[in-house]
C-alpha cells in the first residue's frame, strides 16, 4: 500500500502544470478535539476549485505521537485514494488524496469542511510546550504541499496545480478552558455579511452549548441547494463561508436565497441576496 500510494500522487502531480496563486484555497485546523489522553486535529480544506488530487505532507514537534489519521466522516471518506503514510521517528505524516482513480466520479466540488483528522497521544501530559505542525517538502520520494485541479477551455481539459495556504498549527497539551463570561448566552443566526454579496458571504452564529449543526442554503423554490455544515460543534462563536456555488459546484444565479441553521431545539431562517 506504501509504494502504491507513492507512485499513485508522484503520477497524477507529474502531468499538471503549476500555477502559483492560492486563490480562496487553504488549510486550516480552526480548532482540536481533546479525549482523554489523546487530541484530534481535524485538517479542513477550503477549496475554490474542484479538487482532482491534493498532496500534503506535514511535519509536527517533539512531545506528541501520531497514532492514526481517521478518514471516516470527512470529506474524503468516499474518495478512491486516500492515505497516510505515518513516521513518528522522523515526525512526518503524508496524506495524500485523489476522489476518482477511473474517472466515475467527479472530483471534489468546491467547499469547505475537515478531510482528515489526525490523532495524536501526548509523551507527557503535564508538559505545557505547545505543538507545531506544519507543511514541509520531502524528497526520494518527493512530496510537497499541493493542490491539483482540472480547467477546461473550449472544450480541452487542462490538469493545473497550486499551493493552497496553509499557515500551520499549533495546539497546547491541554485545552485552555474558556471563561463562562465568554461563551454566547443563547443560540442564535446572525445576518450573512455582506449584503447582498458576490461572490462569497460570512454567515456567522452562536451555540451556548454543544450541539450538532445543520446549515443549509435553500433558493426560493425550498429546494436544498447547499449544505455548509453538518457536525457536532463544541460551544462558541462560529461562522462560515458560503462561495456561492451549490452542492454541484456550481455558481448559483443572482437572486434571494435562504440560509436555515438547526441546532438542538433551536431553528432559525434568514434571507439573503446574490447579485452578480
Amino acid at each position: 500500500m506504501k509504494h502504491y500510494g507513492i507512485i499513485t500522487i508522484a503520477l497524477v502531480l507529474l502531468v499538471c502544470t503549476s500555477v502559483y496563486s492560492a486563490e480562496s484555497n487553504s488549510l486550516m485546523a480552526p480548532k482540536v478535539r481533546y479525549e482523554a489522553d489523546r487530541v484530534v486535529v481535524p485538517i479542513e480544506l477550503n477549496n475554490a476549485v474542484a479538487m482532482t488530487a491534493l498532496d500534503l505532507p506535514l511535519e509536527f514537534s517533539e512531545g506528541v505521537t501520531l497514532e492514526e489519521v481517521i478518514f471516516e466522516g470527512t470529506r474524503s471518506e468516499g474518495f478512491d485514494f486516500k492515505w497516510a503514510n505515518i513516521n513518528n521517528d522522523e515526525r512526518t505524516v503524508v496524506l495524500g488524496f485523489i476522489p476518482a482513480l477511473d474517472g466515475e466520479k467527479p472530483d471534489l466540488a468546491p467547499g469547505s469542511g475537515p478531510i482528515a483528522n489526525l490523532v495524536f497521544s501526548f509523551d507527557d501530559p503535564s508538559s505545557s510546550k505547545a505543538i507545531d505542525i506544519t507543511p514541509i517538502e520531502l524528497e526520494n520520494p518527493n512530496h510537497s504541499l499541493m493542490l491539483v485541479y482540472t480547467e477546461v477551455v473550449d472544450g480541452s481539459s487542462n490538469c493545473l496545480s497550486l499551493t493552497p495556504e496553509f499557515a500551520g498549527i499549533n495546539f497546547a497539551p491541554s485545552p485552555v478552558v474558556p471563561e463562562d463570561n465568554l461563551l454566547p448566552k443563547s443560540f442564535s443566526l446572525a445576518q450573512n455579511a455582506p449584503n447582498p454579496f458576490n461572490p462569497q458571504t460570512r454567515i456567522a452564529y452562536d451555540l451556548p452549548n454543544a450541539a450538532k449543526v445543520r446549515l443549509e442554503i435553500y433558493n426560493v423554490l425550498g429546494q436544498q441547494i447547499k449544505t455548509l455544515v453538518d457536525e457536532f460543534q463544541e460551544a462558541g462563536s462560529k461562522s462560515v463561508i458560503w462561495d456561492g456555488r451549490d452542492n454541484s459546484g456550481t455558481t448559483v444565479a443572482s437572486g434571494i436565497y435562504f440560509y436555515r441553521m438547526d441546532a438542538g431545539d433551536f431553528s432559525d431562517t434568514r434571507k439573503m441576496m446574490m447579485l452578480k
